[in-house]
């Protein structure tokens, strides 16, 4: 069965589509508006905020949303005193568009004629770890330097991170694998240590001496999924080999997913440590010591081979260089009072042979 999808009449918005199936033609009433609304709004959990990015007012981006619930019929979102919540539901559309607007992004970067402007714009991208803490921080001393650049920062997964970079929809990029594409320029940033974690009241978050055996007889709710060769694969199979008996609650597509299973107690989260810091330091989340075990990633940074970078772009890639040196220097000073609690570094860079997947 042949489906297509095409433009409605050019009386109708542009960015109306229909579906011509078997030589009827049937009206699809969602649009991109709608699906860059709610992700405006996703990422904001502000209407206001929102509004703000897309330069529309709040009511036509709540009439938006609502004509996508009611598409749907489910409940997208929900008003908070203090702002927005994206319901499960919510997620899962959230998930299924993001592709969608990437490839619109990138059309517009490929086919669109760059505006004279004398404005300078920064584009950068990070995984979760890298935007949680790395990213904001050098951003916010980056802001005070150039008050008048237009800065902007996305949050993706290894592969869309790579490809928004090789399309010059991003400057320059985080992840945490090398490089797979030829025409990407990678360097090694800085470790990125694993946490295993619980809510501030779990048992294990009072225990004075914790023990492998006490942390792995708890179900564990990670990222990745079954048959995967991720960072956390990896790192689960490296603690199978040491006859550790592991029992898996959850696989979940990211550390947002994982922070809600573990508030419920379904079990003991892993995720990079930058992920929970803000968390940790409210005294919601407890990280657990556990002697004889330290879970490491490495993360890098990507650029273009075949694009210039601007001078923007060239000076921030100076200050992740900055990033790394520092952490060099400080795990030099930790060295000596690191005790002899095995390794388990599952970067890309500690061995070529086994690059993670996405993350």
């Amino acid at each position: 069965m042949d489906v297509q999808v095409g433009v409605d009449s050019p009386s109708k918005p542009i960015d109306a589509l229909f579906v011509e199936n078997s030589g009827a033609a049937k009206r699809v009433t969602l649009t991109l508006n709608q699906f860059s609304s709610f992700a405006a709004v996703a990422k904001h959990l502000s209407l206001t905020k929102a509004s703000l990015e897309l330069r529309v007012s709040q009511p036509s981006i709540t009439q938006q949303l609502k004509q996508l619930e009611d598409h749907h019929g489910t409940q997208l979102y929900r008003r908070l005193s203090k702002g927005i919540e994206i319901t499960e539901a919510g997620q899962l559309f959230l998930r299924k568009i993001m592709p969608i607007l990437e490839q619109v992004a990138m059309l517009e970067g490929g086919f669109k004629l760059p505006a004279k402007s004398d404005r300078e714009i920064l584009r950068v991208g990070g995984t979760d770890n890298a935007s949680a803490e790395l990213l904001p921080s050098l951003l916010a001393g980056f802001r005070h330097v150039h008050p008048t650049a237009e800065l902007e920062m996305r949050t993706r997964t290894s592969d869309h991170l790579e490809r928004m970079v090789s399309s010059s929809v991003l400057d320059l990029a985080v992840t945490v694998r090398e490089a797979r594409s030829a025409d990407l320029a990678c360097e090694p940033l800085r470790r990125e240590k694993i946490a295993m974690f619980v809510p501030s009241n779990h048992r294990l978050a009072h225990k004075s001496r914790l023990q492998l055996s006490d942390v792995f007889a708890e179900p564990l709710i990670i990222r990745g999924g079954k048959g995967g060769s991720g960072v956390f694969d990896k790192a689960m199979q490296r603690i199978r080999d040491r006859e550790l008996d592991l029992k898996i609650a959850m696989y979940c597509d990211g550390p947002t997913e994982i922070k809600a299973a573990v508030r419920k107690n379904m079990g003991v989260g892993m995720v990079y440590e930058d992920a929970i810091k803000s968390e940790v330091a409210s005294g919601e989340l407890k990280i657990l010591k556990v002697p004889g075990i330290e879970l490491e990633g490495e993360s890098s940074i990507i650029y273009s081979k075949k694009r210039k970078l601007s001078s923007l772009a060239l000076e921030f890639l100076e200050l992740l260089r900055s990033a790394r040196t520092s952490q060099i220097a400080k795990s030099r000073s930790n060295s000596s009072k690191r005790s002899t609690a095995s390794l388990f570094n599952v970067g890309a860079h500690s061995n070529s042979s086994s690059r993670s997947t996405a993350y």
